[in-house]
């Protein structure tokens, strides 16, 4: 592994030493054009872990791994930069490309908390944007859990903007569901896998790809994911998938429903509610405890629906995204 001699002196560090790189080690306030903004390489990862660790405290026992996955992410078509005077390093931002999203890339960073608060964190995205640009990235995306967090507010006032809501709903009693409402018994069908997969696919496109926040699936993906082919139930109309739901026991013992999705002109007939009781039942039968669904806050169709049959709201974030082909180059 070419970061090999990096990981082992760096593992030599406490996790108090990682702590004091954001906390304790007063540095003199700088100006940003004491500072310049490079892309990163997979030679760096070692480094950027300690300035990681500044930010999020993590743990001096995550280098190893945390540096093998940013290796392979700056290899395999992600981005990074650092931001730093000489080898003094006060931040880093990292973009991954979304899979099944052509030109959108999660954002991920930030400034080590004593160089907070000086212009570094402008610096750093600004530059970031204008490298991205230049590489033909055409959006970065970013979660946040709440909008009155300092990365939100930080980022509200630079370009960003809320693009869509996500929810998880969550049900630990599924002793009192209402039975699958009554329909021809062999509307209801389970493919076999590579049927399955593609069906999948083609179903979900026509029920969701009208949203702009909308992440498509490939068939690989799907593949890899897959558990077994019984986890995707489809509706059938006249030998014609119209809706499918995807379900499934996780290895903790808790269940997950997503997605769920309806042709549009399949809507509205109740086929929705028909193929998640199907699945919730089946659930039930193999001793999921709880069970969770994960939707966006605008789809208020299928949020009435899932709260109707007991699922409580449990947590939400947002995804605040950034044009970069709008931006004025400075």
């Amino acid at each position: 592994m070419r970061a090999t001699d990096k990981i082992l002196a760096l593992l030599r560090l406490t996790v108090n030493q990682c702590a004091k790189i954001g906390r304790g080690m007063r540095k003199p306030i700088l100006s940003p054009n004491n500072y310049s903004v490079r892309p990163a390489g997979p030679e760096d990862a070692a480094a950027l872990f300690i300035v990681h660790a500044a930010i999020a405290e993590a743990d001096a026992g995550q280098l190893l791994g945390w540096t093998q996955i940013m290796e392979e992410r700056l290899e395999t078509g992600g981005r990074a930069w650092v931001i730093g005077r000489g080898r003094q390093l006060a931040g880093y931002a990292a973009a991954d490309p979304v899979p099944g999203l052509a030109g959108v890339y999660d954002l991920t960073g930030g400034i080590v908390p004593a160089q907070q608060r000086r212009g570094l964190g402008t610096h750093l995205l600004r530059g970031v944007q204008a490298a991205g640009r230049e590489a033909g990235i055409g959006q970065l995306s970013c979660r946040v859990g709440r909008l009155d967090e300092p990365a939100a507010e930080f980022l509200l006032a630079r370009d960003f903007v809320v693009e869509h809501e996500e929810c998880l709903l969550e049900s630990a009693d599924l002793g009192s569901l209402p039975p699958v409402p009554s329909g021809r018994p062999d509307e209801l069908r389970v493919y076999a896998a590579e049927r399955a997969v593609g069906e999948f696919c083609r179903v979900y496109e026509a029920a969701f790809g009208d949203m702009a926040w909308s992440q498509p699936y490939s068939e690989a993906e799907v593949a890899a994911m897959l558990a077994r082919p019984e986890d995707l139930l489809f509706l059938e109309i006249d030998g014609a998938p119209v809706g499918v739901v995807w379900s499934e026991l996780l290895p903790d013992g808790r269940g997950r429903v997503e997605p769920l999705g309806i042709v549009p002109a399949a809507r509205g007939q109740g086929h929705g509610r028909r193929l998640l009781l199907a699945a919730l039942h089946d659930l039930r039968e193999r001793g999921a405890r709880p069970v969770e669904i994960g939707l966006w806050r605008q789809n208020t169709v299928a949020m009435n629906l899932y709260k109707s049959l007991g699922f409580l709201e449990m947590d939400h974030w947002y995804y605040l995204a950034c044009d970069l082909d709008g931006l004025k180059a400075e």
